[in-house]
Formats: structure tokens, sequence, C-alpha cells
């Protein structure tokens, strides 16, 4: 046992500078799909359409505003204005189920022909009486799929965000409640790290969503917008189905059928990509894949990293869904993916040169099955399997890291009456971890978890005016042997015709992160409580909504040495709270017209865990997070424009020639990143044109300081700044449908 923390204990200079290299590549991995997603979203409007028009009404004839439409499997349609008119365009062939609907009526589903259609649609909606009015609970979460909710971003949002690089994360990076930490690329939410915010594709755990990154150079998620109908991002009080997660969680909905078959081909400066759907009556398999290299543009590029071998990733993904009977669905997805990149670092902090390479593979696969059971009840099941290995090599030292899990899920929802909605389920999760470490010798670390849950939730709709939700959810964890019993309850009430105000509560754990369950498995949960209270305007396409909450931490991880076995080393003495308030205001307009979102973060937070010595604000959290998003598509000079303004003011870092613990901060962070996109013909094909260009004025960014372990001759620490690659990017992308 003392020979291993003595190893850890020399190996720690190996691993913490690790984590301190300022590397500064320019990440074209940013713009991994956003070619193919802009192609699918904006060539239609160089196609023939057909324009659909028309008017929803009340049966009383009541001009019915912010009323969704859209067509079955499709990303076509559009909400009606002030005077229930809607118009937008089509260049769907053959007949399309048409879908309308709007809170307080029965929805309605029409067959139409778009290609044939000449005339004005009137539609008349049927009130439901049990839903007039009706509030929604909604206390920290913004929706892009659920049609009976204000639709915050939709998937051609996240494709249309400047500096979002079409990745899922990176759009929800300009939502309320989160930090702006730019050399991670991961979500920061309300006061807690990236690990506390899990992922969920169809309901089902993704354990590593994100590309296999080194210290201070941002990653990005691992799937396209694209393959996706909706996206949920909820910054707290969530639903008692999801779990181990301290923070937030972002759920991703898959889509369902394709709608046609098609194909694409996407040309990069730094590789390729492609993809081809096929559509049978009752069931359609998606094929896409990938390869992308960067050492022409790292040659164009100037970069301040001495490359031995530039990034490369190659990757595929296969989605496959079969209709089961009239309302059975199977849906299959599965990832791979590959990458791999080298460089000799200048350690500023040791002062001497080592050769560091990093290789990863990662596979996901997910099966689902949903269903209606009859008019009562409904079912949502399936299975889910994650595969990661990282090899990290430093110098001649190995850092070999292997993660397996599995999960299975059941999920029953009974619509008891109108006015009562009982949802119940269980899911089983099972992690392997290992760790070898070849470093004067080799060391294993392994550790295997079972973690066994149970949920229920009820939603209850007291009258059109007031809602309430209360769920239970209760997990065990093999490993820690600990059960964790977490209520969470939420209410609504209808404060006007257009506006509501909710309030959430719940209780949320996680286990440790896996660098401490390796050492010390005998931890217990981390804890965080969560109170929210939220206002909420919508009327049209314009949305207003202030929310403010407050966090409690406690059982966080404390430390004395990172990377001791020693007993007592690790504990759950840590603690910490994050109070806040979040706006956001979007007024959306029809496509063609601009579109726009504002939303403004303040939070206060501070945390007493790891290693610190005193409650302070950690490292990645900002006190002030300001996005501004305008967008706008010039449909006659088929044109796309879009710019994205983002600002946080300074985060704290620890400065060893300051005797007060985290008491500096660097500069403020500015950015504004733009997009431009024009359609056109090239060699006979219709092709999308793309141009990116992040931090545009070049702002100089700073995200901390790297300190020398040993001061120099007048007793000063010296220091280097961690920056962004360059001051600004600028990629050029070209697609083609086939």
């Amino acid at each position: 046992m003392k020979r291993a923390s003595k190893l850890f204990s020399r190996s720690r200079i190996y691993i913490c500078e690790l984590h301190r290299i300022p590397l500064k590549i320019l990440n074209f991995n940013k713009m991994k799909h956003l070619f193919l997603i802009l192609f699918y979203f904006l060539i239609i409007s160089a196609q023939a359409q057909v324009k659909l028009s028309g008017v929803v009404t009340s049966k009383e004839g009541e001009p019915i505003t912010g009323a969704n439409l859209y067509f079955v499997g499709t990303y076509e349609g559009c909400t009606t204005d002030s005077a229930g008119n809607f118009s937008f365009t089509s260049d769907l062939a053959g007949e399309q189920q048409l879908i309308v609907s709007f809170i307080g009526f029965k929805s309605q589903q029409l067959t139409i022909n778009p290609a044939i259609l000449n005339q004005t649609i009137k539609i008349q909606l049927e009130e439901e009486v049990s839903e007039i009015n009706e509030v929604v609970i909604n206390a920290g979460t913004f929706e892009a799929s659920d049609k009976k909710k204000a639709v915050f971003l939709k998937p051609i949002d996240i494709a249309l965000t400047a500096g979002a690089n079409g990745d899922v994360y990176g759009a929800f990076g300009t939502m309320p409640g989160s930090h702006k930490v730019g050399e991670e690329g991961r979500l920061f939410v309300r006061g807690g790290e990236s690990y506390e915010t899990k992922t969920f594709m169809d309901g089902m755990l993704v354990n590593t969503p994100y590309f296999s990154k080194l210290p201070d150079l941002p990653t990005r998620g691992r799937f396209s917008p694209l393959l996706f109908n909706g996206s949920v991002f909820s910054t707290g009080g969530y639903s008692a189905e999801f779990g181990q997660a301290l923070s937030s969680i972002v759920a991703l909905n898959t889509i369902a059928l394709e709608p046609e078959d098609k194909s694409t081909i996407s040309v990069l400066s730094v590789g390729v990509q492609g993809s081809h759907a096929k559509r049978w009556e009752n069931s359609s398999v998606t094929l896409s894949g990938e390869f992308i290299h960067t050492g022409l543009s790292n040659k164009i590029f100037k970069q301040n990293i001495d490359w031995i071998n530039p990034p490369i990733i190659t990757g595929s993904t296969l989605l496959f869904r079969q209709k089961v009977g009239e309302s059975g669905m199977i849906k299959t997805f599965g990832s791979f993916s590959y990458s791999s990149n080298s460089l000799r670092y200048g350690n500023f902090e040791e002062s001497i040169l080592q050769s560091i390479s990093l290789k990863n593979s990662n596979t996901y696969i997910n099966t689902t099955y949903n269903d209606m059971l009859n008019e009562k009840w409904m079912v949502n099941t399936g299975i889910a399997y994650n595969n990661d290995s990282q090899n990290l090599h430093i110098d001649a030292d190995l850092i070999k890291t292997l993660k397996n899990s599995g999960q299975a899920k059941v999920c029953f929802t009974n619509f008891t009456t109108d006015k009562i909605q009982i949802k119940t389920g269980a899911d089983y999760v099972y992690n392997k971890y290992e760790q070898q470490i070849s470093m004067d010798g080799d060391y294993v670390l392994p550790f295997e978890n079972s973690q066994a849950s149970v949920f229920v939730e009820s939603d209850i709709k007291i009258n059109s005016l007031i809602a309430l939700r209360f769920g239970l959810r209760t997990e065990n964890s093999s490993l820690l042997n600990e059960t964790s019993i977490m209520p969470r309850v939420s209410s609504a009430i209808k404060t006007g015709k257009y506006s509501q105000l909710s309030l959430a509560y719940g209780e949320f754990y996680q286990n440790p992160e896996e660098d401490y369950l390796k050492f010390s498995p005998a931890l217990l949960p981390e804890k965080s409580t969560h109170s929210i209270l939220t206002y909420q305007y919508k009327k049209g396409g314009q949305t207003f909504r202030l929310e403010a909450y407050h966090k409690k931490y406690t059982n966080l991880v404390k430390f004395i040495d990172e990377y001791s076995y020693e007993p007592g080393n690790f504990t759950n003495d840590g603690k910490g709270y994050a109070n806040g308030f979040d706006i956001f205001w979007r007024n959306q307009k029809p496509l063609g017209k601009s579109d726009y979102w504002i939303s403004y973060s303040w939070n206060d937070t501070k945390r007493d865990y790891k290693d610190f010595s005193a409650k302070v604000t950690p490292h990645f959290a900002s006190e002030h997070n300001l996005s501004v998003v305008y967008k706008k598509l010039f449909t006659e000079l088929r044109t796309f424009v879009g710019f994205t303004g983002s600002f946080a003011s300074g985060r704290p870092y620890y400065n060893p020639n300051n005797p007060v613990f985290m008491s500096d901060k660097t500069k403020s962070y500015f950015d504004l990143s733009m997009n431009f996109t024009y359609i056109t013909n090239l060699f006979n094909k219709q092709a999308v044109i793309h141009l990116v260009v992040n931090n545009l004025p070049g702002f100089n960014n700073i995200f901390g300081y790297t300190y020398n372990s040993t001061p120099n001759n007048q007793g000063v620490f010296e220091s280097q700044p961690i920056t962004p690659a360059s001051k600004r990017m600028a990629v050029i992308l070209v697609s083609f449908q086939l």
C-alpha cells in the first residue's frame, strides 16, 4: 500500500502536468457535423418549393395564436401568428401527415399532398374542456421537442447558432444557466462541474457523450443534432425518471422514420463526411461516416503546438427504425469512433520537454421500444451499451483507461384520468472501470458497480389553473453499499392568458467521480438540493422567462492527496452552494425573418471540496454570463447569416504568489462569432457553401494561468497564460446532395 502511495505521489508530477497543458490547437473537430446539418436544413430553400398557407381557428371562429403545425417525420412546419395565420414552404411529394396542436385543444392530423395543394387551408380545432388554458410544469427546463411546451431550441437552432458549430452542447451553452468555460467545451451549469450534467438518448444513459480530450483543449459532443427531433436541457428540478446527476440533464430524442431516401457528401478542408438514408413503408435505415485529418489546416493556420501527429478522427453512425403495429416503434442507434493525436509539449511548470499522445476508441449502442399497450397504458423500454478505451502516453509512461457500462430500463405510464397521469419504472446500470498505469512498474486500479433504481411520479391537474407533480426515486449502489431516497415535487399556477408561475424542489444524488472511486470505493454519494422559482410568458413566437434558484451541496469529495491510497485521505466532508437567477428573451419569427434570443445568468457559488483550503468560488464559475444570438435567412438571395455574442466575467484561479487562496481572477471573456451560408450549384449539383468565423474581432481571451513549480531568484512563481488556439478561427465547407 505504501509503495503504491509513493508511486502516485511521484506520478502526480506527470498527471498534474497533463492537467495544466495549455494546448492551443485550432479545433476543427468542432465542425464535425455542421456541414451535413446545414445541407438538410438550408438546401430545401433552393429547390422548387410549394407554399402552404392557411388559418387555424376554434370552432367559434376565434383565431388561435401559437398553434404548432408540422409534417410527421420532418422538420417542416411553423406556428400561427396573432391572427391564427400560418405560412411555410415545402418540397415534399406524396401524401404527408400534417399535425396541428395547441394547448387546450384536441390535436388534429390531416392527410395532404403539398406538391399538388393549391388552396388555402382552413383548420378548426375543438376545445378539450379538461385542458383549457392548462399550465405545464416547466421549472428548470428548456424543451425543443414537446409540442405542448414552449419550443426554445429546435435542431435547426442548434445547427445555425453561430459559435456552436453544430454542437448540441455548444448551442445549449448560449442558454441561461450555462457558464463559459472556453478550455473545456462541456456544459457547466449553475455552479456545477461538467460531470454533474448527464446525457440521455431516448431515455437511456450515455456515459461518454463527449469526444476524448487533452486538458485545456475544448471538446464537443459525439452526436450530430441531425439525429434528433428534439433536445431537452434541464437546468435543475428535473423528473424522478432521471438520476445520478447533481446539476442538470440533457435528454436527446432521436428521429422516427426517415421521410425519404437521400444521400449527401460533405467536403471539408480537414476531411470528408457522407451519409445515406433508405426508407421503406414501415422502416428506415441511415448510415453515415467521416474521416477527419487536421494536418493540412495546421499548416495553413499557424499553430502554437509542436505536433508529432495531428489529430485524426474516424467515425460512423447507424440508425434503424421499425414501426410495430399501430403505435409501436423499435429504434436502434449505434455510434463508433476512433481518434488519435500526439505532440511535443514544453512543460512550463517543470521546465522540461515532454512527448504526449492520446488514442481513444468509443462504441455506443442502444435499442428502445415504445408502444401504447391500450388506451390507458404506455410502455417505454430499452437497453444500452457503452465502451470507451483510452491510451495516454506521457513520454515512456502509459495510462490506459477502459470503461464498460450497460443499462436496462423499463417505464410504464398510466393515463388514469384526463387530470391524473402516473409514471413508474426501474432501471439497472452496470459499470466496470479499469485503469492500468505503467510507471516504474505496472499497477491496476479496477472497480465494478451495479446501480439499481426505482422511480414513481404523478402529474395531477387540480383544475385549468393549477398543476402538481410528485416524484420519488430510490437508488442503490453495490460498490458504495448505499441506498439513496430522493423526493421531488413541482407545482404551477396560471397567472394570465399567456403566463404562469412554477415552483420546483428536489433532492439529487450522484456517485463520486471514477478518479476518486478507483482509490476509495467506500465514499458516499454526493448530494445536491434544488429549489427553483420560474415565471414564464409566451405569446406566439415571443418568450420571456425569469428563473431564480438555490442549490445546496453536501457530501462532496475532499482529499489531501489526489493520488493516494492512504486511509482517510478521501472523505465526504465537502460542501457548497449556488444561488442565482436567469433571464431569457426570444423573439422568434417565421423562416425568412429575423430570429434572436438573449440570455443572461447571474451566479453566486462557493465550495469547499477537493484539496481546497477554504470555501471559495471554483475556477470554472463566472458570476455573469451573457449571450446574444441573431439569425436571418434571406430567401431570395439564398443566403443565411448568423451572429452570436458572448460575455463572461472573470473566473478565479490559484496564484501561489497570493496568500489568499483563489482570490485572483482572469479578465472578462468576450467572443463574437458569425456564420455565412450561400446555396448555389457546383458541378451540376446543388450545394451549400458555409463560412464560419469564431471570435471575429480577435479578443485576447485568457482561461487561467500555469505556474512554475519552484520560485525564481526573487522568490516569485513565474506564470504562463492558458489561451485559445488563436485569436480567431475561420473555416469554409462545401456539401452536396447526391
